[in-house]
């Protein structure tokens, strides 16, 4: 049995799958981010290499899980039986290729014994490669921070936003989060003068027109919980604005579940920040699309049934989208496609990207 190994890091999380040529899983392995650029070489050297060790031991065929690992890289026994590794990392090229070689090469070699071929990507690529089996066409990704991608055969040509949270990101986790922590204290500062709180963007009709709707505090009420647990005492603005400016920036994208949950339930001010959200997001998206190609929603924001994808899908309805499913699959497919004829390799796309697929028992047959 011949596999490939695909392998899907970003900030926040690395994943790593095993799959036969045929697109059947066969370990999969989930460790810390390996963006080098945000979380420094070793850290994202040590977790790539523990989701490879995982997927390996994971795995039922007895070649593929019977290399020796060590902390600071993964060796392969010349025996394993794995064909190709396709590695999809977040941050820069030099970077991203510097991980790799120091995980699965030798010292000075970007080539492992493992593999006939292994291919370094951005993890826009393999995002791209999640939602359809399309070469070319436009990913938008919106997870802590934003980006889209023009991808033509599989490569990056151009790029939209993906600035930082200081520069853009718009519509991202952190956007939302920060939205809501702005809506959230000039609420508090309008209420503690009793004037009415104006907004910059019309505010969409909700379901209950009572104006004194619990429902209509909510994104505000749950902000402060969460950003005040222990409550807010003499000054509430003072004192939100002071944790605000005393965490990391990007914690506030721990408020955007708080924005979706809101939304959803109607809440005006929840609504207005979605709304503003998508209109950025689709601005993004169109300064790289090509028309008639495909468009992948990816991204913790946007892959999540919620307020904000259907928003996007809504502003989008005349373009062909889908919704990208797992990335350290659709790692393993573009590994795996190299050997596959076309035709081969679309009707098995949804195996290897499928969110679905189990990894077989330990006590199965192999």
């Amino acid at each position: 049995m011949e596999l490939v190994l695909g392998i899907d890091g970003g900030g926040t999380s690395t994943r790593a799958a095993l799959f036969t040529l045929a697109g059947t899983r066969v370990g999969y392995g989930v460790a810390g981010g390996a963006n080098a650029v945000a979380l420094g070489f070793p850290t994202a050297c040590a977790n790539l290499a523990a989701a490879v060790r995982r997927a390996l031991a994971s795995a039922d065929s007895g070649p593929a899980s019977g290399g020796v690992a060590s902390s600071a890289g993964v060796a392969f026994s010349a025996g394993a039986p794995i064909r190709a590794v396709v590695v999809g990392l977040a941050g820069n090229a030099s970077m991203r290729q510097a991980v790799v070689e120091r995980v699965f090469g030798v010292p000075g070699t970007a080539i492992p014994t493992c593999a006939d071929v292994i291919r370094t990507l951005g993890d826009v690529v393999t995002a791209f490669a999640a939602g359809t089996a399309s070469p070319s066409g436009t990913v938008l990704i919106s997870g802590t921070g934003a980006i889209a991608a023009k991808i033509t055969d599989h490569a990056q040509v151009g790029t939209a936003d993906g600035y930082g949270w200081q520069l853009g990101d718009e519509g991202s986790a952190f956007w939302l989060g920060r939205a809501a922590a702005r809506a959230t204290i000039r609420a508090l500062n309008a209420s503690a003068r009793d004037s009415p709180v104006t907004t910059r963007f019309p505010v969409p009709p909700i379901p209950d027109p009572d104006a004194s709707s619990p429902r209509r505090r909510r994104l505000t009420e749950l902000v402060v919980r969460h950003l005040l647990p222990d409550g807010p005492f003499d000054d509430p603005v003072g004192e939100l604005a002071a944790v605000v400016q005393g965490q990391s920036p990007l914690a506030l994208a721990e408020l955007a579940p708080l924005v979706s949950e809101t939304a959803a339930g109607g809440d005006p001010m929840a609504l207005e920040i979605v709304n503003e959200a998508a209109v950025r997001l689709v601005r993004t998206v169109m300064e790289v699309h090509v028309t008639g190609l495909p468009i992948v929603l990816a991204g913790s924001v946007l892959t999540a049934e919620g307020p904000v994808q259907q928003a996007v899908l809504a502003l989008l309805r005349d373009e062909r989208v889908s919704i990208a499913g797992d990335g350290a699959g659709a790692a393993a497919w573009l590994a795996a496609r190299v050997y596959l004829g076309r035709r081969e390799a679309e009707q098995r796309h949804p195996r290897f990207v499928s969110r679905d697929t189990p990894s077989p028992r330990r006590d199965s047959a192999s």
